[in-house]
């Protein structure tokens, strides 16, 4: 009797030296002791890991565009680097090995060997290199630290610094949406990578506008520092769209998705789309994308019904009208974009339940993709731009609320000898798009990169980047890269004071 009583009182004058303890520090009539200790802490990033895929089938050796803006923080829409920018760091680039599919974990095909990795200093500056051991492996693991994780940006590239996909973070919930295999894409690669320490296990499931495709009905393991391949377009034979879901019960992994034909170049990437929400922005279509298409993919058991406005140069258009297009749940759907003709546009989804969503642009063989995607927050970079003067380079600037405001800056090329020219700033307009043509550094011949930074205190800005031939940007499109949030900082959460430690 005496020890079950001795336990609840010992915590209890724990307890109660505790709160006298935290009386004495705080002193009287400053609250509570479990009251909040601190505001949010801003802190730099000092590292980041992403994971670059293999180079497209028959595209050639594969190359890696990176850079680090780190002048731009705590400056946004200065375009100006504050006195205290930091210097160093260094970015590492070590090549996976492939596993195949159904492999044994921990088993590759091909051991790495003594090819060292290849090391990359100096932010401020953009860096087209070829990947380690390019022959034989194909999938990057890229590792930032110092001033090189801050407003850190990497792609796989073609080697004239042509970017066709955002290398990835790690996660464990990603989506897909593109075309189907009787509409162009009879090959769907999608690329697991795990440049983790632990295995991975991953679940793939599809929608198309069948409806869910169970030919992945197992989970993948992934090894760890590991990658493989599934053509997933084996499953979703007839399809006119598809959705890809890949999730992990264990670990992380990054995903790429690669669409085109069985035979021959002529493909593209897969942008990864936003998880599903009841409004969405997709940015990219292009001044030449009068047959573009919609896929909209509803993962719930409740069919969607979804309004679809375009932002153009002249303000909003509803491409459908005032009809409400519906797609069924547990499915994906295609819809044809042929009334917006040769507008430039972004396009805002909205909807009863949430979904996610992509494009198609017809030119270079299968065409681009641009999918649902965030607002650039502090910097938005693409790292990959070629210079040649075939080739024209633009941005497409939306501004789905308010109106917008920000500076575009071009960074050229490492040991570049062009003259740095000044920041663009541009006006976007509520519910505009705005299309602007980028021109490189001049006298440069090399690759440059593009850091676009929204000004405080307007609207959210949408952005895509898109390089056309022959003709301006109303050329035939060769790529469309969404603009992805490259950040210097990040906010800690305030921690409190809590006795929830001792509590039995």
């Amino acid at each position: 009797m005496i020890r079950r009583l001795a336990i609840p009182g010992a915590v209890a004058l724990a307890l109660a030296l505790l709160y006298l303890a935290a009386w004495k520090v705080a002193g009287p009539g400053t609250g509570s002791p479990s009251a909040a200790t601190g505001d949010s802490k801003v802190v730099a990033v000092s590292a980041v890991a992403r994971t670059c895929p293999p180079p497209g089938p028959n595209t050639g050796v594969a190359h890696i565009a990176m850079i680090a803006v780190p002048g731009h923080q705590g400056q946004q829409g200065t375009g100006s680097p504050p006195a205290s920018a930091a210097t160093g760091g260094m970015a590492r680039l070590s090549a996976l090995p492939f596993t195949p599919a159904g492999a044994a974990t921990g088993t590759a095909s091909a051991q790495p060997d003594a090819t060292p990795p290849v090391t990359v200093s100096g932010p401020g500056a953009l860096t087209v290199t070829a990947v380690p051991a390019p022959a034989k492996y194909g999938s990057t693991s890229v590792t930032a630290t110092g001033a090189m994780a801050q407003g850190f940006e990497a792609e796989v590239s073609t080697g004239q610094g042509l970017g066709t996909v955002t290398c990835a973070h790690p996660g464990s919930d990603m989506w897909f949406v593109g075309t189907g295999t009787a509409t162009g894409a009879p090959v769907t690669r999608l690329y697991l990578m795990n440049a983790g320490t632990i295995a991975a296990t991953v679940e793939v499931s599809m929608l198309t506008d069948s409806g869910v495709q169970q030919g992945l009905s197992d989970a993948i393991t992934v090894g760890p520092g590991q990658y493989l391949w599934e053509n997933v377009a084996r499953f979703t034979g007839g399809s006119q769209v598809q959705a890809v879901h890949v999730q992990t019960s264990s670990g992380q992994v990054a995903a790429a998705v690669w669409q085109g034909p069985a035979k021959g170049s002529g493909g593209a990437w897969l942008p990864q789309a936003s998880a599903p929400d009841k409004q969405l922005v997709i940015a990219g279509l292009t001044t030449a994308s009068s047959a573009a298409r919609l896929f909209i993919a509803v993962p719930g058991p409740v069919d969607a019904r979804v309004t679809v406005t375009a932002l153009t140069a002249h303000g909003r258009y509803l491409p459908f009208g005032s009809t409400v297009q519906d797609a069924p749940s547990g499915a994906a759907t295609s819809l044809a974009l042929t009334s917006l003709g040769t507008s430039a546009a972004a396009l805002v989804l909205t909807s009863n339940v949430p979904i996610t969503a992509g494009i198609a642009v017809p030119g270079n063989g299968i065409g681009s993709f641009s999918a649902a995607a965030a607002p650039v927050t502090e910097q938005g970079i693409i790292a990959g731009n070629p210079a040649s003067g075939q080739l024209t380079v633009g941005l497409l600037l939306s501004a789905p609320a308010g109106a917008a405001s920000a500076t575009v800056t071009v960074v050229p090329s490492a040991g570049s000898q062009s003259i740095e020219a000044p920041p663009q700033t541009v006006q976007v307009a509520p519910q505009h798009t705005i299309v602007i043509t980028v021109a490189p550094p001049p006298g440069s011949h090399d690759p440059f990169a593009i850091v676009v930074t929204p000004k405080a205190g307007f609207g959210p800005l949408y952005a895509a980047r898109v390089v056309t031939s022959s003709g301006g940007l109303s050329g035939p499109l060769l790529s469309i890269l969404p603009v992805q949030s490259a950040l210097t900082q990040i906010t800690l959460a305030p921690t409190k004071d809590s006795y929830s430690a001792i509590l039995p």
